[in-house]
């Protein structure tokens, strides 16, 4: 995969990561902002799958300055145990992205609690 567009640098980060590299992606399948990414590590998901929780594969998240699309918040049954969560950072206006944060939720929490446990930041 190439480096350009700027906007999936964070993608050779990620799959370089010694703890998580391995890892694909899940996002629901409703509309998303539109996002650059390696086909190879996301799959479109239904409800019941996207909610599951999975050691090798991360629910996926567009972060903006709008908000968390789709709407973690709105989603009382995704809190169902520990897991992970990615939440690309992107710019609705201009399109810029930062990069790739992993959350983890933690088998108690009912909320998102924002514990970030490793970034994949775009170097611009």
């Amino acid at each position: 995969m190439e480096d350009w567009p700027w906007t999936k640098y964070w993608i050779k980060k990620f799959k370089n990561d010694q703890d998580h590299g391995q890892k694909r992606f899940k996002k629901l399948n409703v509309d998303y902002p539109p996002f650059e990414i390696d086909e190879a590590i996301i799959d479109t998901v239904e409800w019941d799958e996207f909610i599951k929780i999975e050691e090798h594969r991360i629910p996926f998240f567009i972060g903006s300055q709008f908000g968390i699309n789709s709407r973690i918040i709105e989603m009382p049954e995704f809190f169902n145990g520990k897991k992970l969560v990615a939440i690309l950072s992107k710019s609705l206006l201009s399109g810029h992205v930062s990069g790739l944060n992993l959350y983890q939720i933690e088998e108690h929490e009912d909320k998102f609690n924002h514990n970030k446990i490793a970034e994949f930041k775009n170097d611009l």
